[in-house]
């Protein structure tokens, strides 16, 4: 496993379900259903620039574990699986956050 904490840009379905991101350079395709569940956010380091009362975003984010691949590669190749977390807003006023955690090799 790789701890990774970077920004990447999500594509999302209808339903809000990751469906492919882009990745230092590289499209990535969601290549079966992702499952998500919720995590507490480290508040005790973002706690000097949130303001009070901004609701349980502070508190609660979105996870989403997913095997993906390289858009380029077939079907069957290899697929890695990727954590990727969302937040819907940012300590610093950002909207629809989400950082690649982790990559299980």
């Amino acid at each position: 496993m790789q701890r990774i904490d970077e920004n990447v840009l999500v594509s999302t379905n209808q339903n809000g379900e990751p469906v492919g991101f882009l990745w230092r350079d590289s499209n990535y395709k969601v290549r079966a259903r992702p499952i998500r569940w919720y995590a507490r956010r480290d508040w005790w380091l973002e706690a000097m620039r949130v303001q009070r009362g901004v609701g349980a975003s502070v508190l609660e984010v979105e996870v989403w574990r997913m095997l993906a691949s390289k858009r380029e590669e077939p079907e069957v190749a290899n697929k890695t699986q990727f954590e990727i977390v969302h937040s819907k807003d940012g300590a610093a006023g950002e909207k629809n956050i989400w950082r690649l955690l982790r990559v299980y090799d």
